[in-house]
């Protein structure tokens, strides 16, 4: 037996039971991991003097001894192609007033003036706080690649509002 999809998934064919699962699955899938809150941040990366950037709410403290950290990025992510083994690039944590930041550079083109700051790597100035980071090696796993950075510097400041991901939309903690 196959079932017509319908919504986003409209193809006008039919579609397998098995594939009709699996999109169900994803579809669970994605919705319990929405229920994950999770803090948001900016990878950026220079190169040949532009920056490549992103929003990530993927990013993970792995160690501290020696200091390491761990992005998720998709394998569409404009910053992706730009991040080799030995490359400088800066996670921001962003600040609650900077969800403004968080959209623009969600979107696959950003536009709008520069948020970062001149030399290296590229960090969004007033962020929360910053890492410096080199990498250390990228592994495509899954359906996404795991950037594993070591932690050359950090810097903090902002406020003490953080802007959260929670369900598919931006919130804010004092």
């Amino acid at each position: 037996m196959t079932r017509r999809r319908i919504g986003r998934h409209l193809t006008g064919g039919m579609v397998p039971d098995d594939e009709l699962a699996r999109t169900r699955r994803e579809d669970e899938l994605r919705e319990a991991f929405s229920r994950w809150a999770s803090g948001v941040s900016i990878v950026a990366v220079r190169s040949e003097g532009r920056v490549h950037a992103l929003t990530v709410s993927a990013f993970i403290p792995v160690s501290l001894d020696p200091p390491l950290v761990l992005v998720s990025l998709g394998p569409n992510a404009s910053a992706l192609p730009y991040l080799e083994p030995g490359q400088q690039y800066g996670i921001s944590i962003l600040t609650a007033d900077q969800q403004g930041l968080a959209s623009r550079f969600a979107d696959v083109f950003p536009v709008g003036p520069s948020p970062f700051t001149e030399g290296e790597p590229p960090l969004v100035a007033g962020a929360l706080a910053a890492f410096s980071c080199v990498v250390e090696e990228v592994r495509p796993t899954g359906d996404h690649h795991l950037v594993l950075g070591s932690v050359v510097d950090t810097t903090s400041g902002g406020g003490d509002a953080v802007l959260l991901y929670y369900r598919r939309g931006y919130h804010r903690i004092e």
